[in-house]
Parts: C-alpha cells; structure tokens; sequence
C-alpha cells in the first residue's frame, strides 16, 4: 500500500533534515563544499532534462551541460576569486563547442542559448550555498540563509491555505497568493529572528530584520523563476529524486536566489 504523499515528505524531512545539520555543524568545510557540488550536479541534470522534454532533439545538450556546470560550480567553490571571469569562460567554451561540433545553423543559436541559460542559473547561484561556510560564524550563518527561505515557504503555504484569496502571480504559479506571499515574510522574519537571539547575537536586529525581508523576497521570486521554467518546459517537477518532494530543484530554488543575497548583504555592510 502507497504511502500518503504528506507521509513521504514527512519522512523524508525527518531523515534528511537531522543528517544536513549534521554536516553543517561538525563535518569539514569542505565536505560541506561537495554536498553542494553534488547538488550542483543533480540541478544541472534536471535543469538539461527539462529542455530535453520539450526539445527532444536538444538532449545531446545534458552531457555538455552537466559537464560544463559541474566545473564552474567547483570552482566558484574552491576558488571565488575567478567568479569575475567565468562568465566569460562560460561563453567562450560554448560558442567554441558550438562552433566546431555543431553544423545545424537553424538550431545552433537556440541550443548555445539554452546551454549558457541552464549553467548560468545552476551553476552561478547554487555555489553561494557553500560559500556561506566560510563567511564569519558561517555554519550559523547556513541555518540563517535556510530558515528565512524554509520559514517563508511553509508559512507561505499555510497563510495561503487559511486566508489566501487574491492571487499573487496566477500565470507563472495558480495556487500562490498575496496573502501567502506576506505570510511567508512574516514567517521567515520571525525564524530570521529567533536566529539572531541565538545563535547570531552579533548582527543587529535592523540588519536582520532588512536581510530578512529583502532574502524572503528574492526566495519567492526564486520559486517563482522555477515555476516558470517547469510550466514552460512543460513539467510538474524537476525530477523526482527526493521522495514526497520532487526534484533538487523544486526543493533548493528559492535558497538559490536567498544565499546570494545574504551572502552579498553581508559582505557589503561588513
């Protein structure tokens, strides 16, 4: 007998959730670099899935993709220093890739399009993730980043359970509201703040209440950006590799937008 999906997701939360903060709190740095990396990889691979969905015909792209965004994940990584020339690096081994191993001129624009797409939101955001490790109390500074996104998320969803009525951006996502929207906030500000009179006591409650809100934003326009690209490519998930939850995707699209953003607040006010 099927297990409930609600039954799935809660078992996957009490297995999964235990062994990240595990890793988080007492692993090496790096090992948490590497998770992130792995998630890179699994990102990168649902994100070239579903082009190929849709365009059959562009799966020679998942290879060349995952390949291309595993190793500016990596190096993002390893060495932030060189963020400023992977753009760079990204479109120059593409247009050269293109160039010499592809001849369809009435598709070679598309494909290099859809490549450079896939790694740029993969492979440019996830890193930020990692990187928060090395940031002052940085292992802190990771629960910070998850529990505005994941406190906005589930209090978002159930806001928009019990009181949604005006809908939020109907195209890209039908069951999300406004007043979901601004439970989400509240939600994510008030984890945003039981981390600050914990284990963060050194950031001011201003700062936290700005990167809170500003963070919790950026994470709904992350889940959004997702949504768009699965209703465009035509998917209900971006894979099926976490039970009860969907894909690595569907579950880190918001703390891809929210990590850059807080790791950035933070580096600019010092």
């Amino acid at each position: 007998m099927a297990l409930p999906n609600l039954a799935v997701r809660a078992i996957t939360t009490v297995v999964g959730v235990p062994a990240i903060v595990s890793i988080i709190l007492f692993a090496p740095a790096i090992a948490w670099k590497l998770v992130i990396v792995l998630a890179a990889i699994i990102c990168l691979y649902e994100m070239f899935d579903m082009i190929s969905f849709k365009y059959p015909q562009f799966k020679d792209l998942k290879i060349t993709g995952i390949v291309l965004g595993t190793i500016i994940s990596a190096t993002l990584l390893f060495k932030p220093q060189y963020l400023s020339v992977m753009p760079t690096f990204l479109f120059i081994v593409a247009a050269t890739y293109f160039l010499f191993y592809f001849k369809d001129m009435a598709t070679v624009i598309e494909r290099m399009g859809y490549l450079i797409m896939g790694v740029l939101y993969v492979s440019f955001l996830t890193p930020f993730i990692g990187l928060m490790i090395e940031s002052y109390k940085g292992r802190y500074m990771i629960f910070l980043v998850f529990m505005i996104t994941w406190g906005n998320d589930t209090f978002a969803y159930f806001s928009g359970k019990t009181f949604g009525k005006h809908k939020l951006y109907e195209k890209m996502s039908p069951k999300k509201t406004i007043e979901g929207s601004i439970g989400g906030l509240i939600g994510g500000l008030g984890l945003a703040l039981v981390a600050k009179f914990t284990f963060l006591t050194h950031i001011s409650i201003v700062h936290i209440i700005a990167v809170s809100i500003i963070a919790g934003v950026m994470g709904q326009i992350g889940d959004l950006v997702e949504s768009m690209f699965k209703r465009y490519f035509g998917v209900k998930d971006s894979g099926k590799i976490i039970p009860g939850h969907g894909g690595m995707l569907d579950r880190i699209d918001a703390v891809m937008f929210t990590a850059p953003v807080i790791y950035y607040y933070f580096v600019f006010i010092g």
